[in-house]
């Protein structure tokens, strides 16, 4: 068997049901290299969707994965995978949050027979869910929440606008999925209106043949298909909307024919993706972290990175975090 080289590598500022062993990274590096995870690194994989500013206590070679909606910092990453379009040469690499998964296996739609899909709309319980726990920036999806309502009762089991007998005003994953299935349509809206922003809000309806209801990115038919969705693009798209879900709601031939759209436009879009990342992360860790590292790390980047440092203890004021960090 042919000797893998060992790389040391942690995480920061992940989400707190991540695991540091078992991940969409894990899971790719072990493919060609040796994973040690370690508490003094040579890289570290950071996420801002979990602890702010865990990762400026590592001073190797760090890699940023945009979960939420932040832009990359060059000047404190090395690399980065996020939603923005850059071209920014091995620096970057775009996979947003939308198409994560952490066992590794790339998004490939199912493509549903007009038998099956006319089985779907048949079997669906609920007209549409709306799943939140908080507000949104540009506040769209709460519009879209209380116009679907006045044409029918739209399910909220979520805590934000929640309309059920829950009482804890909570939904479970599992709860959720189950909502998911049993509804015609969910409102599937992103947090901010902004290019290239898409999370798992419109992925995981498709994956329970929900018809979303979609505002965010503005750019969404890049890669998804716009006839497998309910796409409201403004305020002043509202009514139209509405009339277009209330076509097929009423029309099952056409939400039949909406269910067995495929929703990408290439089918393997997120597995070509994923080759792609695997050439990415391939291309840092097989370099000496010396070697890898990119950011800029004198003058006023110094300065730049030297104040993130002391805002992040300040930030934390835990002894145990500015331990670590402080003499820097």
């Amino acid at each position: 068997m042919k000797h893998m080289k060992t790389i040391r590598i942690n995480f920061a500022g992940f989400w707190g049901s991540f695991k540091k062993d078992n991940n969409l990274f894990t899971r790719i590096l072990s493919k060609k290299f040796k994973v040690e995870i370690s508490e003094n690194p040579d890289f570290v994989i950071c996420s801002n969707r979990g602890s702010a500013f865990e990762y400026m206590k590592y001073d190797c070679v760090r890699i940023i994965f945009m979960g939420e909606n932040m832009s990359p910092d060059f000047t404190v990453f090395d690399y980065c995978i996020g939603f923005d379009y850059i071209d920014f040469g091995d620096r970057y690499f775009r996979l947003p949050y939308s198409f994560y998964s952490d066992n590794a296996k790339p998004w490939i739609p199912e493509t549903l027979s007009y038998e099956k899909a006319k089985e779907i709309c048949e079997s669906k319980k609920y007209f549409c869910n709306f799943i939140y726990g908080h507000k949104s920036s540009h506040g769209m999806r709460e519009r879209l929440f209380e116009v679907l309502n006045t044409y029918k009762r739209v399910e909220s089991p979520g805590s934000f606008l929640n309309n059920t007998n829950n009482s804890n005003k909570r939904c479970s994953w599992s709860e959720k999925n189950e909502y998911l299935a049993a509804s015609k349509f969910t409102i599937a809206g992103d947090s901010i209106e902004y290019p290239g922003f898409v999370t798992e809000k419109i992925v995981h309806p498709f994956k329970h043949h929900s018809i979303p209801v979609y505002f965010g990115n503005p750019m969404i038919d890049d890669y998804f298909n716009k006839d497998a969705f309910v796409w409201c693009k403004s305020e002043n798209d509202l009514h139209r909307t509405l009339e277009e879900v209330k076509y097929l709601d009423s029309n099952n031939s056409a939400y039949v024919e909406m269910l067995m759209q495929c929703p990408l436009n290439d089918i393997n879009y997120v597995a070509e993706q994923y080759n792609k990342l695997e050439e990415f992360l391939f291309n840092i860790f097989e370099q000496s972290p010396d070697n890898a590292i990119r950011r800029i790390r004198y003058f006023c980047a110094e300065k730049h990175e030297k104040f993130l440092k002391e805002y992040a203890y300040k930030y934390k004021k835990t002894p145990k975090f500015i331990k670590e960090i402080k003499g820097i």
